[in-house]
């Protein structure tokens, strides 16, 4: 009887604890099936649990309210358990969006669907960009677009490999570093559009991470792609293995790729010339992890463009060079006050040469009767540490990031007719930048259903050329003695996340920035822009600009449905931009001089709905709208695309996926007048057409797209020199997997 009574008394006691720990099971959201062996870790990285066969794991929601949940092939979600969680979704690991600050075990949010993976394959990086709401890019031609976030490009964004800083070579924006990384190497894309990420990006700017794929430790495969387009005579090989020993200590991945295409058709079969390309590309990743279950990655980037062609500018690229490389060791996950997560040493350098051969000089507007041979070069070294401390019982992420760049460019202008001599001008001359930053981030459980971000960040950036001769150009000009450029930047942002309920919720932003001006807008000197006519020379005096961004998202989610509303708005003081320089323009040359010119507003909004109606059918829809004014000339910022959008339906049916896509833009009518010479661009609406096909057993994939089905002929708001887009194309895309 006694026994009887101690065991009645245990189980009144035990049973609440018991009843802490709930199971909650791990899903795909794409396939809706069990993700076995997802890793469940706290903020230490500690693995807490591992999901089993049927993708459940237990945990106590008491001890751990806040776990990562990662898994090979997933994005890694931040999740807030209750007692009512149930079940988790992940998603294919294509992209992250920062703007939602977590997701928490509701039905998470299809950032990732299917479209962008399955057109990833063939697509170049900055076609792939083009496609997500919220960026844009400035096109030259038929390659190397300029991507924009938010109407923010080039030095009001950060744009990054691994993490990596990366500058462009060319002085005239021939070469953003998204043309490194090809679509078939990319991991995820961490995208920052508010820009709150300041602890690790540094800056409070919007941000792309382009994450490569690394060395894995699984048993050998092999992918083989190839892919033809018609009518520019697109083709592309690429080849993609990876392997591990038995150990699964050492891995190493490899892929290579080959692109070549001719001069693309606009609607009505127009032929646009000069927008030819030739590209090659390596990637090299290996990994060792040892016994302590640290691990150690090296990767290698090696991209060689040739004979790229531009139409809206005033030369070609002759050849673009890129060498890219790191290491990394990662720490497995320790105790104590400070820990160290990843320590990345890297180095890159970017060459760039360009020329005016095929073009006719004598006869054009600007710089008339004179070959210009350019050439640009960026060397860049860096280091990039983060980890987690614990002090006064507060736990927080740390992050340090370090670099020096040296940037060098220079011009011919050789004369055709005789008498007239020859010129050789520096464009950069030994221009030197250092950044040193540190960066914290918080955060902070308000309640079972509200969350806070705090993240800051200090850095010391210098700025200067360690030439005596290109300095005094700039002594001459503005009559003061150049000096390097010193100063500490802070950036700042609060985030905070409320979960209404199981199916809504409410994030925000906001963040202050400040901003050096870069190598060009401070050093460079007769530099050519394209988008509004004129030659820029530096100021080496320029205030630090100023900004502040806020943002609010909406958004509502079930297990088939997600629906997202965004809406921002970005104020700048000291907006750094091009004035006229009277004193040394004339008829034939227009020259400008970067200065700080007031005051200057960026305002917009986004929405996004995914509806899953049924396995077989799922709908997408984005729209987003951008308004930007400068507000000290009263008149519109230039290069601002208008409301904009797409609709994509899928039809899923055994081994098939058919996709039927709009493309939509409305005209662009607020240009900017007085500071560029842009005109107003007309609306216009494509179609676009895709089938995808399985077969021996998912090993071989067949792909056919029609773009541009009533061959339209169209150009963007944000195409320079009105270069219109590629006609009806068809494109023939094979891939088989070992």
């Amino acid at each position: 009887m006694k026994k009887l009574i101690y065991f009645i008394a245990f189980i009144i006691w035990a049973e609440p604890m018991l009843a802490q720990e709930i199971s909650i099971q791990v899903l795909d959201r794409a396939t809706q099936q069990p993700v076995v062996q997802a890793h469940v870790k706290d903020h230490s990285e500690k693995v807490l649990t591992v999901t089993d066969a049927d993708g459940y794991f237990t945990i106590d929601p008491e001890q751990n309210p806040h776990v990562f949940i990662s898994a090979v092939g997933f994005s890694t979600i931040e999740i807030h358990l209750n007692s009512d969680t149930k079940i988790v979704y992940l998603n294919p690991q294509v992209f992250r969006d920062k703007t939602e600050l977590i997701v928490v075990a509701n039905p998470e949010g299809q950032e990732n669907v299917h479209a962008y993976h399955q057109r990833s394959s063939t697509q170049n990086m900055d076609q792939f960009l083009d496609n997500i709401d919220g960026i844009s890019t400035n096109k030259r031609g038929a390659f190397a677009w300029e991507p924009v976030i938010r109407g923010q490009s080039d030095q009001r964004m950060n744009l990054t490999i691994d993490g990596m800083q990366v500058f462009k070579a060319c002085v005239d924006k021939m070469d953003p570093i998204t043309s490194y990384v090809e679509t078939k190497n990319l991991s995820k894309l961490d995208i920052d559009k508010s820009g709150s990420g300041v602890a690790q990006n540094g800056s409070g700017r919007s941000s792309v991470d382009l994450i490569t794929q690394q060395a894995e430790s699984t048993p050998f495969s092999m992918e083989v792609n190839s892919a033809y387009r018609y009518p520019d005579h697109f083709r592309t090989f690429n080849l993609t293995g990876n392997t591990s020993d038995a150990s699964g200590r050492n891995a190493v991945r490899f892929s290579g790729s080959y692109k070549k295409a001719e001069d693309f058709t606009a609607g009505n079969d127009r032929i646009i010339n000069n927008t030819q390309y030739e590209k090659f590309n390596l990637n090299v990743s290996y990994k060792h992890t040892f016994a302590s279950e640290h691990s150690i990655e090296a990767n290698y980037i090696t991209d060689k463009a040739y004979d790229v062609g531009y139409p809206a500018l005033l030369m070609d690229a002759t050849k673009a060079l890129a060498d890219i490389g790191q290491i990394r060791f990662n720490f497995a996950p320790s105790d104590g006050n400070l820990q160290f997560q990843k320590i990345q040493l890297y180095a890159n350098t970017i060459r760039h040469w360009m020329d005016d051969e095929d073009r006719d000089v004598a006869n054009r507007e600007v710089m008339r009767g004179m070959h210009m041979p350019m050439y640009g070069t960026t060397t860049t070294f860096g280091t990039r540490v983060n980890g987690r401390a614990n002090l006064f019982d507060h736990s927080f992420d740390w992050f340090l990031n370090g670099f020096s760049s040296n940037a060098f460019g220079d011009m011919e202008m050789i004369s055709i007719y005789s008498g007239i001599e020859d010129m050789y001008i520096y464009n950069l001359d030994d221009v030197q930048t250092r950044n040193l930053g540190l960066g914290l981030k918080h955060q902070f459980q308000l309640s079972k259903s509200v969350l806070m971000k705090v993240e800051e960040s200090l850095n010391y950036k210098s700025l200067g050329t360690g030439s005596d001769r290109y300095a005094s150009f700039f002594e001459g000009a503005y009559g003061r003695e150049v000096e390097t450029q010193q100063k500490f930047l802070l950036s700042g942002s609060l985030s905070t996340l409320w979960m209404v309920n199981d199916r809504w919720s409410l994030s925000g932003n906001l963040v202050y920035s400040e901003r050096m001006g870069n190598h060009m807008e401070l050093f460079g000197h007769y530099v050519y822009n394209y988008t509004d006519g004129f030659f820029y020379d530096g100021n080496p005096w320029l205030d630090t600009e100023r900004s502040f961004n806020t943002d609010i998202n909406v958004t509502f989610e079930t297990v088939k449905h997600s629906f997202t509303f965004s809406l921002f708005h970005k104020q700048y003081f000291n907006y750094i931009d091009g004035v006229l320089a009277e004193d040394v323009s004339s008829i034939d040359f227009q020259f400008k001089r970067y200065a700080n010119v007031g005051n200057a507003t960026i305002s917009g909004g986004e929405l996004r709905m995914l509806n899953n109606f049924s396995h077989v059918f799922s709908l997408e829809n984005r729209v987003s709208y951008l308004y930007a004014q400068n507000q000290t000339l009263g008149e519109p910022l230039p290069l601002i695309s208008p409301l904009k959008g797409n609709s994509m339906l899928h039809i899923h049916h055994k081994k098939n996926m058919w996709m039927g896509e709009v493309e939509w833009a409305a005209a662009q009518n607020r240009i900017a007048e007085t500071m560029s010479t842009e005109d107003r661009t007309n609306a216009y609406a494509i179609l676009n057409a895709t089938w995808e096909r399985n077969w021996l057993n998912g090993s071989l994939t067949s792909i056919l797209s029609i773009n541009n089905l009533l061959d339209n002929y169209y150009h963007t708001h944000t195409s320079i020199g009105n270069i219109p887009e590629a006609g009806r194309n068809v494109m023939v895309s094979v891939s088989y997997n070992f």
